[in-house]
C-alpha cells in the first residue's frame, strides 16, 4: 500500500459531507475506490452507504481487487482503552456469509503511508495499539472475500466505520455502565438505562474472542430493560467469552460496548509438580525426570480443601492427569460419596476431565479422595492398582 495516493484537498470527496453530522463518530467522505460487479451483477455499488451511522444499508465491494478509502474527518481513529475501531459488515447472521477484509490506517500527517490494523470479519472491533500510530484520518478497507463472487452483493458488504474513542457530539448515545455478575443459573449483564426519548430497546451479541460479533443480535430486549441473563453457563466455564450490549433507535444502533467474563479460575487441588504413586507394588520402570515415583505412597490420596461459596451452576469440571491406569474401578470420592471412575490409559500421561454434579460440594470444608482399587472395586492386598495422578484442580462452571 505505500505509494498509494490520497485525493488532495477531498477532491473526492463526492458531496458527502451533508449526509453525516459533523460531530459523528462515523466516516465522513470517500477519498478512493474501486468497487467490483464480481462475476455476475452487483446490485449494491453504492459507496456513500459505508457513510454515517450503522443503517443496514451497505456497499458490496465486489471481492479480491475491491477497495474502498475513508476520510473520518474531525472524529479520527484514537488509540484508547480496548478496541478503537469498530466495522459492520453483513454475514452470516444476516443470511449471508461472513466475509473477511483487510483494514489498515494512515494519518493526517502521512496520507501516503499505511499501517495494517488486522483482518476483520462480520461485526469486527479493531485495536490500533500495536500500529504505534495513535490517531488515525484514513481508513483503507481491501476486500479479501472470494465466497459470495457469483452473487449479486459479491464480496464483503460494509455497512459503517465507526471512532469508537472519538470526542464526539449529537451521535446516537452508546450504553454505559456496562458490568456482569455470576449467578447461580448464568451470567447476568445490567448497564445504565438511558434516558433518551430516541431509544427503542438494546441488543445483546456474544464473541468467543471480543473482536468479532454477529451481524443479527443473539437477543433484543426492550427499552424497559436494563438487564439480562444468559442461561448458556457452558460459554464461560471452559473460555473467555465476550458480550456487546448497543442500544437501537429509530434511525439506527448505537457503537457496541463490549465487556470480557474470564473464564472459571480453576482452583488447583495437587499442583502439576507434584505426583503421587497410588497403589502397592514397587514399579521399577516408573523413573521420571523429575523425580522417582516408583515406591507407592499407598491405596488412597486425601486432598482437603475449603469453599468460601457454594459452586455455580450445575456442574463441576474436575481435571486431572494420570498414567498407567489398568482398572476401570478406581474411583474418586468427594465428601464421602463416589462422583466418577478414573478413565484407564497406558504408560503415558493422560489429560482429562470429569463432569461432576455441583450438588457434591458444599460450601466449606470438602474432601476428595482418590482410591486405588483391584479389578473387582475392592482393596484386595498386594492386588491393587498402581498409578500416578498430578495436576488435579477444579474449573467451577458459572
Amino acid at each position: 500500500m505505500k505509494g498509494m495516493k490520497v485525493a488532495t484537498g477531498l477532491a473526492f470527496f463526492l458531496g458527502v459531507a451533508a449526509q453525516a453530522q459533523a460531530a459523528e463518530p462515523y466516516a465522513k467522505a470517500v477519498l478512493q475506490k474501486n468497487v467490483l460487479t464480481g462475476s455476475g451483477t452487483n446490485v449494491s455499488m453504492n459507496e456513500l452507504k459505508v457513510l454515517g451511522a450503522p443503517d443496514n444499508q451497505y456497499l458490496s465491494m465486489g471481492g479480491p481487487g475491491a477497495y474502498i478509502l475513508l476520510d473520518m474527518g474531525n472524529t479520527p481513529i484514537v488509540d484508547g482503552i480496548g478496541p478503537d475501531l469498530e466495522i459492520r459488515e453483513y454475514g452470516a447472521e444476516s443470511g449471508g456469509v461472513d466475509e473477511q477484509y483487510r483494514v489498515s490506517i494512515a494519518t493526517a500527517d502521512d496520507p501516503t503511508r499505511f499501517v495494517e490494523v488486522g483482518i476483520g470479519t462480520a461485526y469486527s472491533l479493531m485495536d490500533i495499539a500495536a500500529t504505534g500510530v495513535h490517531e488515525a484520518q484514513y481508513v483503507y478497507i481491501e476486500d479479501l472475500s472470494t465466497a459470495t463472487n457469483s452473487s449479486n452483493t459479491p464480496g464483503s458488504d460494509i455497512d459503517s466505520v465507526t471512532s469508537l474513542h472519538a470526542s464526539t457530539s449529537g451521535t446516537l448515545p452508546s450504553v454505559t455502565g456496562l458490568s456482569y455478575t455470576h449467578t447461580n443459573n448464568g451470567v447476568r449483564l445490567s448497564w445504565t438505562p438511558i434516558t433518551s426519548s430516541g431509544v427503542t430497546g438494546y441488543n445483546i451479541r456474544r464473541s468467543s474472542d471480543g473482536k468479532r460479533f454477529d451481524t443479527n443480535p443473539k437477543w433484543s430486549v426492550t427499552k424497559l430493560e436494563n438487564a439480562f441473563l444468559d442461561l448458556d453457563t457452558s460459554k464461560t466455564s471452559v473460555a473467555n467469552v465476550w458480550y456487546a450490549v448497543s442500544a437501537t433507535y429509530a434511525g439506527g444502533e448505537s457503537a457496541l460496548q463490549v465487556i470480557g467474563v474470564p473464564a472459571s479460575t480453576p482452583l488447583v487441588l495437587l499442583p502439576e509438580t507434584q505426583t503421587v504413586h497410588l497403589g502397592d507394588s514397587i514399579v521399577a520402570a516408573w523413573i521420571d525426570t523429575s523425580g522417582d515415583y516408583r515406591n507407592p505412597s499407598g491405596p488412597k490420596l486425601t486432598l482437603n480443601f475449603t469453599l468460601p461459596d457454594e459452586p455455580r451452576g450445575p456442574t463441576v469440571k474436575l481435571n486431572l492427569q494420570v498414567f498407567d491406569v489398568d482398572y476401570s474401578r478406581n474411583y474418586i470420592v468427594i465428601n464421602g460419596h463416589i462422583a466418577r471412575s478414573l478413565p484407564q490409559v497406558d504408560n503415558a500421561w493422560l489429560n482429562t476431565s470429569l463432569i461432576i454434579e455441583s450438588g457434591e460440594f458444599r460450601q466449606g470444608a470438602n474432601t476428595l479422595e482418590v482410591y486405588a482399587r483391584d479389578s473387582g472395586g475392592g482393596e484386595a492386598s498386594n492386588s491393587l492398582d498402581d498409578f500416578m495422578i498430578k495436576g488435579i484442580n477444579l474449573t467451577w462452571m458459572p
